[in-house]
């Protein structure tokens, strides 16, 4: 059970993470502007808004295991298939490979609200944050290191989550045969908005403009940008690891807090980095708040529904990420360097108002 949990996890976050530092080759290549380089982003985050929900459902109804396996098995096939397209068949493509990808990360912390309980399932959770950061630190460094033989391997290697498909066949949960019913009460609701303002952040400053930056303002190659993404996520996988250590000191309320303060100071000090060693250390303090604020918004969630509406919920949740990973790519490629200071403030207003106002 583990390995397919952890597996989903790792398959939930290639879609964007393995492309990133591989922007600038693809552009190149495929002569796009950031627009159309953006909606590579777009076009894949795009489903999970509508999709998420309708496979949380399918599996609330049916059975985590027959969703899972299916959603990988797209996913996978779907994005190889984007090596050998040209760009307008590569937007369908990764559309398609949205719709498979739509639930992943969202059914693997079902199945371990599903399995594990009370401090156990938080020690889980920080756990698999922890995989899904070390997945996020390794892809961007991998995808470099592709980008650099050729802009298309980086998605040749999406047909690494087919065998973690293969195996999901063999997951066993029942279903609930019952009527569409979503769960909500005030920690949802605002878990929800939380986590797309989050996603906003991070797919349009950390995913598209920061290898941006870092190639136009210092000339690193690949492989060095993403290195650099890779060192923020290795941070966030530490302090993910120690979730339960936080949550037991501070409680889930603050810890989501103080993350937001991470973020803050991360985003207004990256444009102001002089040098690759200072823009390092700046993204690295982004991986604080990566490491504390989105593992204890699923705790919340988990422990705030049932097990008969816990999928839907999850991928509702899920649904919120995705118009944030969609519509973050957008605004920023409008923005341009500004949106570090605009996404810096937007971080202190959420920390001062949940550090205020949100309360357990």
């Amino acid at each position: 059970m583990k390995a397919v949990i952890f597996g989903s996890t790792l398959a939930g976050i290639m879609g964007v993470a393995i492309l990133s530092p591989a922007f600038p080759e693809i552009q190149r290549a495929l002569n796009l502007n950031d627009f159309q380089v953006g909606l590579l982003i777009t076009v894949f985050t795009l489903p999970g808004i509508f999709f998420a929900p309708l496979m949380g459902y399918l599996a609330d109804r049916y059975g985590r295991g027959i969703v899972l396996s299916a959603s990988l098995i797209v996913f996978s096939l779907s994005g190889f298939a984007c090596a050998f397209a040209d760009y307008g068949t590569m937007l369908l493509l990764r559309f398609v490979q949205g719709i498979g990808g739509s639930a992943l990360t969202s059914l693997a912390v079902t199945l371990i609200g599903d399995t594990f309980e009370g401090f156990e399932r938080v020690k889980m959770l920080g756990y698999n944050a922890s995989v899904l950061s070390v997945g996020l630190a390794f892809y961007p460094l991998l995808g470099g290191i592709l980008a650099e033989i050729d802009w298309r391997l980086p998605f040749m290697a999406f047909i690494s989550a087919l065998p973690i498909g293969l195996m999901a066949i063999r997951v066993k949960s029942r279903g609930y045969r019952r009527k569409f019913r979503l769960e909500l009460n005030r920690d949802i609701v605002v878990a929800f908005a939380l986590g797309c303002a989050v996603f906003i952040i991070t797919y349009g400053v950390f995913y598209l403009y920061v290898p941006i930056t870092l190639e136009s303002k210092f000339k690193i190659s690949p492989i060095l940008r993403g290195l650099i993404q890779s060192s923020t996520l290795i941070f966030t996988a530490l302090i993910a690891s120690r979730l339960g250590t936080f949550v037991r000191r501070f409680g889930v309320y603050r810890t989501i807090s103080f993350g937001f303060l991470g973020y803050s100071l991360s985003l207004f000090l990256i444009p102001l980095s002089p040098n690759v060693l200072t823009a390092t250390i700046s993204t690295t303090i982004y991986g604080f708040g990566h490491g504390t604020v989105l593992p204890a918004l699923q705790n919340l969630l988990v422990e705030r529904t049932s097990l008969e509406s816990r999928a839907t919920v999850i991928t509702t949740y899920n649904s919120m990420i995705r118009i944030g990973q969609t519509v973050g790519p957008v605004l920023v490629s409008l923005m341009g360097f500004n949106s570090y200071f605009v996404a810096s403030l937007i971080s202190l207003i959420l920390f001062a108002i949940t550090f205020k106002f949100w309360k357990g």
